[in-house]
């Protein structure tokens, strides 16, 4: 079993390493400048998605057992900026320390924040799946219509209440 935990402990390594870098990647290609408004709404949503990767897998390798101070030496951050990452969401405060200038820390503070509960909603609907496909339950086709009538309902009525056409 301890050879089970140095081997999660490296993969999650190998993994804040490569987040990092990715982040790093994206952030460089922001530094380029000269964006129309749609591409730089698209290059904030890109940041905001791939610090909040590097939060996700620092957070698994913290969980696995990697020190704050080896995460900041793969992330090449401070063991203070980890330690924020890890305790909290991304916050424009935490953008601006490891963002390029210039960037609008707080849309991409948002973009991150709305990345994350998108991965939470993902993870409910693939819960509802496998549920759905389980072996051990088998719900008749019609409960299985009368359950996607209420989840057309409920999706319906709150696109219209944040102001969006059906």
């Amino acid at each position: 079993m301890a050879g089970h935990g140095i081997s999660a402990a490296l993969e999650a390594e190998r993994q804040v390493v490569e987040a990092a870098e990715r982040y790093r990647e994206v952030t460089a290609s922001m530094e380029a400048g000269g964006r129309p408004d749609a591409g730089q709404r698209a290059a904030v949503k890109a940041v905001g998605r791939a610090l909040q990767l590097v939060v996700f897998v620092l957070k698994r390798a913290a969980a696995a057992g990697v020190t704050v101070a080896r995460l900041g030496e793969l992330t090449q951050w401070e063991p203070e900026l980890v330690r924020q990452a890890l305790e909290r969401p991304p916050e424009p405060a935490l953008v601006a320390r490891v963002a390029p200038p210039g960037l609008d820390t707080t849309a991409v503070a948002e973009a991150a924040a709305n990345f994350e509960a998108e991965q939470r909603l993902r993870a409910l609907l693939d819960e509802l799946l496998r549920d759905i496909a389980d072996d051990e339950w088998s719900p008749a086709a019609s409960d299985l219509d009368d359950l996607r009538e209420r989840l057309e309902s409920a999706w319906r009525g709150w696109r219209h209440l944040l102001g969006r056409a059906s």
